[in-house]
Order: structure tokens, then C-alpha cells, then sequence
């Protein structure tokens, strides 16, 4: 109402701004049920496995890596050692690069929810391989490492 009395209701519009207004009282809560279950549907049934690889901003050698921390690049290098400890937290296998554990210089590493991905194992498929790792470079103890979780991301070199 204006404040001399007189009612909004005559103009153009308003009558159907009130019926929008009261049908959407009782369809906001549906349309708000609709989208939940459409997002635990949608993670229920996405599996992962189009995860996308990023695209590395440098190539680079094992020896270079402590250089890049938190960089997206493919390191690349010798796999001296190989080890999977499945009684370690996370199930880890490490791919240790040009000098083996305790002294290597790079690390690729995969935990254990993603190692069936790999066939064979990842320990026994690339030891003493030359390879490419692809991911986000960390640094773990001081040692540079990559978080392995797709075989996409290690590319074997000839």
C-alpha cells in the first residue's frame, strides 16, 4: 500500500510477481532436493578415471627438480630403486630416481589406493627404467617428490 492507502495491486505486473512469490515457496525446497541428489548422484557415480594429467610447464631432469618446487613439470631420470611398504600409512611404493634410498634425488611416489591403476606393479615395472614423471613437484624431508595417482602421468623413454 502506498502511505496514502492506496494499493500496489493496479499496476502491471504485480499480481504475477505474487503468484511467482507463492509457487516458489513450495518449489524452492524441490528444486533444492533435485540439485542434492543430482551432486551424490554424480559423485556416486564418477569414478575418477577422467582425471585430467597436467600439462607440464618444463622438462627437466631428476637433478634439477629440487630447483621447481611447486611447479607442474616432467622429471625425468633413472629409477634405482623401487620399493611398495604395504605396512607403511597410505600403502606407499617409491620410485627412487639416479641414487637409491636414503640418498635419492627425486621421488615419484604412488600411494596405495591408486596402485591398482599400474599393471604390472609400479616397483617391478619401472626399476632401473629410464622414465618421465608428470605432476606438481613437492618437497618431502627436503627431497623433491611427485604424487604419482594415474599411469599417464610416468612416461617410459627408450
Amino acid at each position: 500500500m502506498h502511505h496514502d492507502g492506496r494499493s500496489y495491486m493496479h499496476l502491471p505486473g504485480v499480481g504475477l510477481i505474487q503468484s511467482i512469490r507463492q509457487k516458489a515457496r513450495f518449489l524452492l525446497p524441490i528444486i533444492i532436493v533435485v540439485l542434492i541428489a543430482g551432486l551424490v548422484v554424480s559423485r556416486i557415480l564418477d569414478t575418477g578415471s577422467e582425471q585430467a594429467i597436467p600439462e607440464p610447464g618444463v622438462v627437466i631432469t631428476a637433478g634439477e627438480a629440487d630447483s621447481y618446487i611447486g611447479t607442474v613439470a616432467e622429471v625425468c631420470g633413472k629409477v634405482v630403486s623401487a620399493s611398495y611398504l604395504p605396512s607403511e600409512n597410505g600403502r606407499p611404493t617409491f620410485l627412487n630416481f639416479e641414487q637409491a634410498y636414503p640418498n635419492q634425488v627425486f621421488t615419484a611416489i604412488i600411494f596405495g589406493e591408486h596402485r591398482n591403476r599400474f599393471s604390472p606393479p609400479p616397483e617391478k615395472r619401472y626399476a632401473n627404467q629410464t622414465v618421465c614423471v608428470t605432476g606438481r613437484i613437492e618437497s618431502h624431508q627436503k627431497t623433491p617428490q611427485i604424487r604419482v595417482s594415474d599411469p599417464r602421468q610416468i612416461r617410459q623413454q627408450e
